[in-house]
């Protein structure tokens, strides 16, 4: 993304040197494409060396890992879901600075280890351990929630990084809906522990509310971007 057809803030302090939004978008995308990709990695093919041996059946021994395609699913959907508003975001933040680009980090950190919540969860779906995994399922799925508004809390004040252009009724409009979707997030934990089954659905159902399309950026009155600047976005 081009940073010199962007209106840059000149509100809030900003920490280290600043700097445009393409290698950090781009660096962003390649850690969501990796982590996307490794997921297929992990199911072991029957008969493979790191696979099931002495089945008998082929069908029932792939139906058997029922487990490792459920992980598959629900990884590459809560993924897919925060790339998906990784992408929208580049329309709302203008630059980045040192400590933004710290916290992208520690996002990136907990979009790469939240298969691994998952697929515990998805192992012990149904046996006595369940609830234990229900718990790591949900405390994940708020830590990921947490470093995701990490990001937007950092760059809101003064508009430090955030498109100065922007209307202000849109960015409460953001700030309540991702703030909502965070606490509910959190609000989750307890619940799990009382009601595992309850608490993992109240999590995941928040993750699908970031599946959903978000409110068109819009804009202070006579400041929207070009047709040609949307196209770059």
């Amino acid at each position: 993304m081009p940073s010199n057809t962007r209106s840059k803030p000149t509100a809030g302090e900003t920490h280290g040197a600043e700097r445009g939004l393409g290698r950090f978008e781009g660096f962003s995308d390649a850690v969501f494409a990796i982590a996307l990709t490794l997921l297929i990695v992990e199911i072991k093919v029957p008969g493979s060396p790191e696979g099931t041996h002495g089945y008998s059946d082929l069908a029932n021994a792939m139906a058997a890992q029922w487990r490792q395609y459920l992980a598959l699913v629900l990884c590459y959907v809560v993924i897919g879901a925060y790339w998906l508003q990784h992408h929208y975001s580049g329309r709302i933040y203008a630059k980045s600075d040192h400590w933004f680009g710290v916290i992208n980090l520690l996002f990136l950190l907990a979009i790469v280890v939240i298969p691994y919540p998952i697929r515990v969860w998805c192992f012990h779906l149904g046996t006595g351990f369940e609830p234990v995994a229900s718990v790591t399922l949900v405390a994940g799925l708020a830590l990921l929630a947490c470093a995701w508004m990490g990001k937007w809390f950092y760059a809101m004040p003064g508009r430090r990084l955030m498109d100065e252009r922007l209307a202000p009724d849109f960015v409460q409009q953001m700030t309540r809906r991702y703030g909502i979707a965070t606490l509910v997030q959190i609000v989750a934990v307890p619940v799990v522990i009382a009601a595992s089954r309850i608490g993992v659905a109240i999590a995941l159902l928040c993750v699908g509310f970031f599946l959903l399309p978000q409110p068109t950026p819009r804009y202070k009155a006579r400041e929207e971007p070009s047709e040609a600047e949307k196209s770059n976005a």
